[in-house]
C-alpha cells in the first residue's frame, strides 16, 4: 500500500482511535478533526483533556483507523503538543468544521497534536498479517 492509499483508508474510516497512557492505565478515545500535513499527522484536541495530560507524561501514542471491512492502519510514535497559532490556523483551514468546536486559533484550550509516525502498520485482511508502510 502506498501513502495515498493509506490516507484514503483513513478517510473512509473517518474516525481514528487514539491510545495513550498515564503510566498506570491506558486510554483509548475516538478522534476526529485530523489530517496529514506532509509526513506529519495532526489532530485537534483540548489542553485540559485527559489525553493531553497523558501525552505530557508519556508522549508515545498510537492512532488506529479501521474501515467497515476490518482493514486497519496503526500509526505510532512520539507526539508533540503544539499551541502555535499558525499550526492551529492551518488545521482549522484544513477542517473548517472544527470552528464549531474550538472557535478560533486564539482559544487557549485548543491545541494541535502533531505526530511524525515512527511506525505505520497495515493489517492485510487476506493474510491477517501486518505489513509496515513507508511514507517516504
Amino acid at each position: 500500500m502506498n501513502f495515498d492509499e493509506l490516507k484514503a483508508l483513513m478517510e473512509r474510516a473517518r474516525w481514528g482511535y487514539l491510545a495513550t497512557t498515564d503510566g498506570e492505565r491506558p486510554g483509548v478515545r475516538p478522534m476526529g478533526g485530523c489530517g496529514w500535513f506532509g509526513k506529519e499527522f495532526w489532530c485537534a484536541t483540548g489542553m485540559k483533556d485527559d489525553k493531553t495530560q497523558d501525552i505530557k507524561k508519556r508522549p508515545h501514542i498510537e492512532y488506529c483507523f479501521c474501515d467497515d471491512k476490518g482493514m486497519h492502519v496503526r500509526l505510532s510514535g512520539k507526539c508533540e503538543i503544539s499551541t502555535d497559532k499558525d499550526d492551529k490556523r492551518k488545521l482549522l483551514d484544513f477542517m473548517p468544521m472544527l470552528k464549531d468546536y474550538v472557535g478560533d486559533a486564539d482559544n487557549p484550550d485548543y491545541i494541535v497534536l502533531r505526530l511524525k509516525p515512527e511506525k505505520i502498520r497495515l493489517m492485510d485482511m487476506n493474510s491477517m498479517k501486518y505489513e509496515d508502510v513507508s511514507i517516504d
